[in-house]
């Protein structure tokens, strides 16, 4: 009898722990996931053509590998914040800047860098990057296609800057890592820095020895060789591990003279890039005016005294200076 009570004591209990666990094990209906809140479209910019010759045409290009920031709120009445980071597209400079979930207010912010691999910025001793906002969008739920959102003049030759650098990325031959050579790790790449300012005129030279940065002025990013060609002596310098031939006899240098052989060297090693990278064997400054590298027997004599052409007189900043090592990190655009 004692043991039928026990078992009677313990039905309800096992009944209810059958119970409870069939409440447990059935499937419910999935909870709703949050469309991401999109604001998509193309970055663009206008470029005056040096290439094209002296009339320099006003061309349209899309903007590559170009970073840019979603801002925006995601309740009215609070500040906005950073929710994003990309790069533009390497194909068609296409972006599409999302967050998981709705937006009070929405923008893009695009700055004049690709990842941490290469930028623009204002000055030697001023970082800041060049950078503007797209049209701001409101309660924003789902995807809006801003359509083509275009550089301001002001700043375009900055984005001509980082967009050419691609064309060099593109073919430096690493294989083994996202830097510009294959002597540093992905992770810890150095930066390749252009200083621009559209009102200065100091520039043209890579400022070896001192801040390594490119310099750049006025309308120098007109010509797609000059940009590459002093991003050749910057990349020579990271080929070599930070280090750089002492450079005599090389201020002023021309196309087509022979000064020395470390200015030959020098020189000679930046045309090529340019030329390489362009397809394109002269030099064009940034006026339209050209120089042909090629070579023969119809082309002029001229000596040091009397030049047949003209004379590429800009200042020789890797003359005699001693190697100064920089580093800084970075990942890889797309190729």
């Amino acid at each position: 009898m004692s043991g039928n009570r026990s078992i009677s004591r313990r039905a309800p209990l096992l009944a209810a722990v059958v119970g409870a666990a069939s409440v447990l094990l059935t499937p419910s209906a999935p909870a709703a996931v949050a469309a991401p809140a999109c604001l998509t479209g193309s970055l663009a910019f206008d470029h005056y053509d040096a290439e094209a010759g002296t009339s320099k045409p006003l061309r349209t290009q899309v903007a590559r590998n170009a970073n840019w920031e979603l801002w925006g709120t995601t309740s009215s009445g609070t500040a906005s914040r950073r929710l994003a980071t990309g790069i533009t597209s390497h194909v068609d400079g296409r972006f599409s800047a999302c967050y998981s979930g709705a937006l009070a207010e929405a923008y893009v912010v695009f700055r004049s860098s690709s990842t941490a691999t290469w930028r623009v910025i204002k000055g030697k001793y001023d970082p800041t990057e060049y950078s503007f906002s797209s049209s701001r969008r409101w309660n924003v739920s789902t995807s809006v296609d801003l359509g083509v959102v275009k550089v301001p003049s002001s700043m375009q030759r900055a984005w001509k800057v980082v967009d050419t650098l691609n064309l060099l990325y593109w073919k430096r031959a690493n294989s083994t890592s996202a830097c510009w050579t294959s002597r540093q790790a992905s992770g810890s790449c150095d930066t390749l820095t252009y200083v621009w300012r559209q009102d200065s005129t100091d520039g043209g030279y890579w400022d070896y020895g001192g801040t390594n940065f490119v310099i750049l002025a006025g309308n120098m990013p007109d010509s797609k060789h000059l940009i590459l060609h002093e991003a050749g002596h910057w990349w020579q310098w990271q080929l070599y591990g930070r280090t750089f031939p002492r450079v005599t006899n090389c201020n002023p240098h021309y196309v087509e003279l022979s000064s020395s052989t470390s200015c030959a060297w020098t020189e000679g090693f930046a045309d090529a890039v340019a030329a390489y990278v362009l397809g394109d064997y002269r030099y064009v400054h940034d006026s339209g005016e050209s120089d042909s590298f090629v070579n023969g027997p119809d082309t002029p004599a001229g000596t040091t005294a009397t030049p047949s052409r003209a004379a590429w007189a800009r200042p020789c900043s890797t003359c005699g200076r001693p190697p100064a090592p920089t580093a800084a990190t970075g990942t890889a655009p797309s190729s």
